[in-house]
């Protein structure tokens, strides 16, 4: 993945008195630093290599991010010097540490979307330079870019037409060479950059879906506490996971009666560190045999009761359908964790499912949630997904998942 430089060097004056005392990038965001969500953020999109382009106050953000290593990345420092250098300047001061092509971030934005896909977008387009656009029609703030058919027709932050239903997102790509020529010590912004760029026919456009966060306004602030106040969760499925499954000719069943059911030696402790650790804990499982006639609906809520009973469960979403309902819950579909992201306020993309069968890998990675796969070595397929973890316990599981979720 190209590196990316983060221009964090402003004075942010909108939010005065608020950064008379902390830079923007430190500001308290539901419960930590902004810059500690953007560089979480940036990791799990298998970016590694950082340059924060420094200014105001920039000695107290090299501070708290260090070398990046417990964010999982490495970092580097580029500080404007005497006298601000602008967003343009501060790329062309960064430029030895940044290699031929590089991602551009702006410090104040946090952009939940497919670095991957941006980076390819770039390479494939030919261009020096890369815009991702956002339609945002005015609703987010102002739109600034005209585009149609593919491509960007104009960009002007201060003399708007009404063609302009885009946005500049905030995430750009480039070649060095596109900065080489710019004094090294002169304030530039990077507007002007893409601006020039644009006028050469060297500026690609990509459009991308997911809308933006940003903290250069007080409305802005809040939006994202709201967004990042999102929990995340762990997913479990139930016979195999959390209760024994009744073994016939190598397939697992779920018990029938109470009399049959079995908690996992571990899944006390297991659940429980995952609830210290702030995760919900959210079953998820299907119940086919309701469908089948071979199980009352009475009788799987009363397995459902006695596990809550035994384990801190938050929610059960349980699935009576077949195969052949076409329904949209029954695993591997992603019905069960969508809704009970809607219900419960999820973020799926911070969360994790844990299952023994391929049903449950291929309905947690279609959620978009990371998936660990307890292998009981069941006589039936493997999932389709690729799951994140392999293991045999539950207990392990528990521990991925915490050791993961502490570096993310």
């Amino acid at each position: 993945m190209l590196p990316i430089a983060i221009l964090a060097g402003g004075l942010a004056t909108r939010l005065r008195p608020l950064t008379e005392t902390v830079p923007k990038a430190l500001i308290n965001i539901a419960g930590e630093p902004f810059l500690a969500h953007q560089l979480r953020l940036l990791k799990n999109a298998a970016i590694r290599q950082v340059v924060l382009c420094l200014g105001y106050r920039g000695t107290e953000i090299q501070e708290f991010a260090g070398d990046g290593r417990r964010f999982g990345l490495e970092i580097q420092y580029s500080f404007d010097g005497d006298r601000l250098l602008g967003t343009g300047g501060a790329i062309r001061r960064a430029l030895n540490q940044l290699g031929e092509s590089f991602f551009v971030l702006y410090g104040d934005s946090y952009l939940p979307t497919d670095y991957a896909a941006v980076e390819q977008a770039f390479r494939r387009c030919g261009r020096l330079g890369l815009m991702t656009i956002f339609e945002n029609g005015g609703l987010w703030d102002t739109s600034n870019v005209e585009f149609s058919s593919g491509r960007i027709l104009r960009y002007d932050k201060v003399s708007r037409s009404p063609g302009m239903r885009h946005i500049d997102y905030g995430l750009g790509a480039f070649h060095a060479s596109v900065f080489q020529s710019l004094p090294d010590d002169q304030p530039i912004d990077l507007a002007a950059v893409y601006q020039e760029l644009l006028q050469r026919d060297q500026l690609a456009g990509f459009e991308v879906r997911e809308r933006f966060y940003e903290i250069g306004s007080v409305a802005g602030i809040e939006e994202l506490r709201k967004h990042l106040a999102r929990r995340p969760a762990v997913f479990l499925d139930r016979d195999g996971v959390l209760n024994d499954a009744i073994m016939r000719n190598g397939r697992p069943y779920p018990p029938s009666c109470l009399s049959e059911l079995r908690i996992v030696p571990d899944a006390a402790s297991a659940l429980g560190r995952l609830k210290a650790a702030g995760f919900l804990l959210i079953v998820v499982t299907n119940q086919p045999d309701v469908a089948r006639g071979t199980q009352t609906r009475e009788a799987v809520d009363s397995l459902n009761e006695s596990v809550g009973a035994a384990l801190p469960i938050d929610g059960f979403y349980t699935c009576f359908h077949d195969t052949a309902d076409g329904c949209d819950c029954r695993k591997p579909a992603p019905g069960l964790l969508l809704r009970a992201a809607a219900d419960w306020n999820i973020d799926l993309a911070r969360s994790f499912l844990i299952g023994d069968r391929w049903r449950d890998i291929d309905a947690g990675s279609a959620a978009g949630c990371r998936t660990i796969w307890i292998d009981r070595q069941y006589d039936e397929r493997h999932p389709t997904a690729l799951p994140d973890h392999r293991t045999t316990s539950l207990a392990n599981a528990a521990d991925w998942v915490l050791s993961t979720a502490q570096g993310a």
